[in-house]
């Protein structure tokens, strides 16, 4: 069990640490609604070095930033969805394929998560990182739609597959959406704005999971479970204000200088995370 005293943080770190949050929120919020991805690929980095100033334990904050960017992303995710609904960036027949096995993925890798150390899962998350980063810059070529719409049983492993990942690193799933959907051959507004219908669900019920898979073994003030409930204004906040601008700027963006941001910025995000 880990505990600490409110007292030993002080409030100077604490406003410093929610002012990083709400500027974190803003970048990532753009970045996110641009790419068609939830966000999570750089928001859990971002907490867990923000997650220094508040004398969280080394031994829980991998699982703290996990739980806790999955629940920013739920204030990030229905603002891109939102602003990509708007634009018609959304093929709702595939999310609604997606969602029932992205569920159970998400399930079952926040359960794994919490029997994992703390660096065990930096590391899965560094590396996961580096062959999504290689995937978007070298591995997929764009070319008109020629395939039917993916069946029930590919969406279904598909989801699943990501949720999985989801739940077991804080992240989106767009790591393997966003590569799925380039396959697929989705125009790139379309890839960013359907990846980003998907995390909703993995957002919310992967908040939920993190939040039992801890409720009786954290105690950390503004915590419930392996979620940092002020981070949620601050962060959330940012990030729904971000997603409205970087969902505009998706549709004039070519798509090839996406994929390439996407893949160089995964990369860096892969670096900080082996890191020691």
């Amino acid at each position: 069990m880990f505990s600490i005293q409110r007292k030993d943080c002080l409030v100077t770190d604490f406003i410093l640490a929610l002012a990083l949050m709400l500027v974190s929120g803003l970048l990532i919020g753009a970045i996110s609604a641009m790419l068609g991805i939830g966000g999570g690929m750089i928001m859990v980095p971002t907490l867990l070095l923000i997650f220094l100033l508040l004398d969280i334990p080394d031994e829980i904050r991998m699982h703290v930033a996990s739980g806790t960017a999955l629940c920013v992303m739920v204030a990030t995710s229905f603002g891109s969805v939102v602003s990509h609904g708007r634009r018609c960036n959304i093929v709702w027949p595939i999310t609604l394929r997606i969602v029932p096995g992205m569920t159970i993925g998400v399930i079952g890798g926040a359960i794994l998560a919490d029997q994992l150390d703390s660096r065990v899962l930096q590391i899965i998350f560094g590396i996961v990182m580096f062959i999504v980063s290689y995937l978007m810059i070298f591995g997929f070529k764009v070319t008109p739609r020629q395939r039917p719409m993916p069946g029930w049983p590919v969406c279904t492993s598909v989801g699943g597959a990501a949720g999985f990942k989801s739940g077991l690193l804080g992240v989106g799933g767009g790591a393997l959406s966003v590569p799925w959907l380039t396959y697929e051959g989705l125009p790139q507004a379309k890839v960013s704005g359907t990846s980003s219908s998907f995390t909703p669900c993995a957002a919310v019920v992967g908040t939920i999971a993190f939040m039992i898979a801890g409720w009786t073994s954290v105690h950390v003030p503004g915590t419930v479970g392996y979620v940092f409930w002020p981070a949620l204004p601050a962060a959330g906040g940012g990030a729904v204000i971000g997603a409205f601008f970087g969902a505009r700027l998706a549709n004039k963006v070519p798509g090839r200088q996406l994929r390439i941001m996407f893949g160089v910025l995964v990369f860096c995000v892969g670096v900080v995370m082996l890191v020691p």
